[in-house]
């Protein structure tokens, strides 16, 4: 081999590795039983750092270099900075956080207080509270919609799902469920709304237009729900059947049933390699699956407890260093 070819496949080797860097991901799984958050490099599956936190971490939402981790029994919300994988910040709570979320500009950070039915906003900059809305009762995952607009709360113990009008922070509608909505997600695009209903065994596929909606049965006692890479299919976890219902959302029927670790909570898909993480509270895992193969492809053990309730990838490699 002379110089040139020598360059060449070595020019070739940095850029296949650039190339499977940049489709990465990191993970920040909230650990309950020991107070602690695993960081989780998707590229290679393994832990790569463990963070102390506050007490008894539950939810979590990802913005940026941002990670906002909610203690409940600690009644404070944690504030990791994603590069240096470091914890930069605790702030007091008044009340017991669990579900959390941030506004697409990440300016806002939404927390519900599950002991007194509200929710609360925080100036991400200043961490001052700006305004607090009575919801329904229990309230507890949340998400925003692509442009801001709409904020939705699974209210569990009202059975319905609250929407929120970010600007005037009125109730624009209450959407009826299943008993128990718990875990929420959206569709990429906004267009469809998936709450996880725990009583019913069922996940309920909104239109986010007119707020229509079909029940699809899965496991016993869901708890949470995230979509395909493609659009195509719902992940949702099984807490008490320790597994993963698969649904096709075209014709609203689950079509497979994935054994994962035990008492399984937290699910997300990473949107770079299209796999699915989900965490496991019983057995203190993540697991992985391929989703194309729809086959368990990693466990990785974490810490005690893991759940790792709500939007937990930072999908962006590039704004996490190693």
């Amino acid at each position: 081999m002379n110089f040139k070819q020598a360059r060449f496949y070595l020019l070739l080797l940095i850029t296949s590795t650039w190339a499977a860097s940049g489709d990465a991901a990191t993970a920040f799984i909230t650990n309950q039983g020991e107070h602690t958050v695993s960081v989780l490099d998707t590229s290679t599956n393994r832990v790569i750092k463990t963070i102390k936190v506050g007490q008894a971490p539950v939810g979590v939402a990802v913005s940026g270099d941002r990670v906002y981790v909610s203690n409940v029994d600690g009644q404070s919300i944690s504030i990791i900075d994603g590069k240096s994988m470091k914890l930069i910040q605790t702030i007091a709570f008044p009340g017991s956080p669990v579900g959390m979320a941030v506004s697409p500009d990440g300016k806002t950070l939404y927390v519900a207080n599950w002991t007194d039915d509200s929710i609360f906003l925080f100036n991400t900059s200043t961490f001052s509270i700006e305004a607090k809305i009575q919801v329904g009762k229990a309230p507890a995952g949340m998400v925003v919609s692509p442009n801001g607009a709409a904020l939705y709360i699974a209210c569990r113990d009202s059975d319905d799902v609250a929407v929120i009008d970010t600007q005037s922070l009125k109730i624009d509608d209450r959407i009826k469920v299943g008993k128990h909505p718990f875990g929420l997600s959206l569709s990429q695009d906004g267009s469809q709304l998936y709450a996880v209903n725990v009583v019913s065994n069922t996940v309920s596929i909104i239109n986010t237009k007119d707020f229509s909606s079909v029940a699809v049965k899965v496991g016993e006692h869901p708890y949470c729900v995230t979509p395909s890479k493609d659009g195509h299919l719902l992940y949702v976890t099984n807490t008490q059947d320790d597994s993963v219902s698969v649904i096709d959302i075209a014709s609203k029927k689950q079509v497979n049933e994935i054994k994962v670790g035990q008492v399984p909570e937290g699910i997300q898909t990473d949107m770079h390699s299209g796999n699915i993480y989900v965490a496991n509270w019983g057995s203190s895992e993540v697991t992985v699956i391929d989703g194309k193969t729809q086959q368990v492809i990693h466990q990785i053990k974490t810490g005690e407890k893991s759940r790792a309730f709500g939007q937990f990838i930072v999908q962006d490699h590039n704004s996490v260093s190693k």
